[in-house]
């Protein structure tokens, strides 16, 4: 009787270790999310909430299920949206689990003040970048952070924004570099709208981790990695990052590859000057042609006009303070 409850016993035992192994093999979290962790709250009806209300939260999503749904069907996988609208959190994140490809996307994060439609769009095209990214991956399944915040605008962004005038004044660099890279019309406009995206993220980014200096298009961070850096960049490093992949003029309609970073990407292997993976944080392959600095940037405007947009800037700030915004 004692043998049959200790092999009785021992069964159990292996099963529950069995389940929990196939568990483990079926459930695949990518634990950090799209930003470093946080215990920032911010409440439905929160005094502090600003951000986008509830109907541009669903419809920003509506759009990414809309295209990555069928994307990620035909790959196998189920694209599963969760839109955690009531959840306080300010992150997002990505899992896979039991064939879906699942976002996380928190009311919290909707809510900050920081965060505009394009903004929020951008975050849930990281999350999406996550799965669809390609090289480089942090693990089996994952594109690191930096790969897909070039996702982001390199390919989604395009995709979920619409290609009309910006609602809102672009940073003069950023206006430079888009109209240099794409001259006018629709191509342009996609350029200013990623750049605006990727403006309100890295001043959330700033916010968060309480910078004194803020994050701008005109000052690339010169960093310049010895080994891939898969953690979350700093916040000058991710605004270039964002620029340099709406600069990127590859194929929107090309996919990344999973192993070959020149696949539907800009690299120096491929011919390009701009639109580069940033060394902030990407270490290339040994093939790739040698580069002692960070990417370029584009031509800033002229001295003069950034001078004359500084002062009516300081003008703006000053005449809010009076008022105590």
């Amino acid at each position: 009787m004692k043998k049959h409850v200790k092999a009785t016993g021992f069964l159990v035992a292996s099963l529950l270790v069995l389940s929990f192994a196939v568990y483990r093999s079926g459930s695949r979290t990518l634990c950090e999310g799209f930003l470093p962790e946080n215990d920032l709250k911010i409440p439905v009806g929160d005094v502090s909430a600003a951000g986008i209300e509830p109907t541009r939260f669903e419809n920003v999503l509506d759009r990414i299920q809309a295209v990555y749904g069928p994307i990620i069907a035909a790959k196998g996988g189920k694209l599963v949206i969760k839109r955690l609208w009531d959840n306080p959190t300010v992150n997002a994140s990505a899992q896979q689990m039991w064939g879906q490809w699942i976002i996380n996307m928190y009311g919290g994060l909707a809510r900050h003040p920081a965060i505009t439609e394009e903004g929020f769009a951008l975050v849930a095209c990281h999350e999406i970048g996550h799965h669809l990214g390609g090289y480089p991956k942090s693990s089996g399944w994952a594109t690191n952070e930096g790969g897909a915040d070039y996702f982001s605008t390199l390919k989604c962004l395009r995709l979920i924004l619409p290609s009309s005038a910006p609602s809102s004044t672009v940073d003069p660099v950023a206006e430079s570099g888009c109209a240099g890279i794409y001259g006018g019309g629709a191509a342009a406009n996609g350029c200013r709208n990623n750049a605006l995206a990727g403006q309100s993220v890295a001043f959330l980014f700033q916010a968060l981790r309480g910078s004194q200096t803020p994050p701008q298009f005109g000052t690339p961070d010169t960093s310049v990695v010895d080994s891939m850096y898969n953690a979350h960049p700093e916040t000058q490093c991710r605004l270039d990052t964002y620029f340099q992949g709406a600069l990127c003029t590859a194929s929107v309609n090309q996919e990344v590859d999973n192993n070959d970073p020149n696949v539907g990407a800009c690299t120096r292997k491929g011919g390009y000057q701009v639109g580069l993976r940033s060394r902030c944080w990407y270490k290339p392959p040994a093939d790739e042609p040698a580069l002692d600095k960070a990417p370029a940037m584009v031509s800033r405007p002229e001295l003069k006009d950034t001078e004359r947009i500084g002062r009516r800037l300081e003008a703006l700030r000053a005449a809010l303070s009076g008022r105590g915004v």
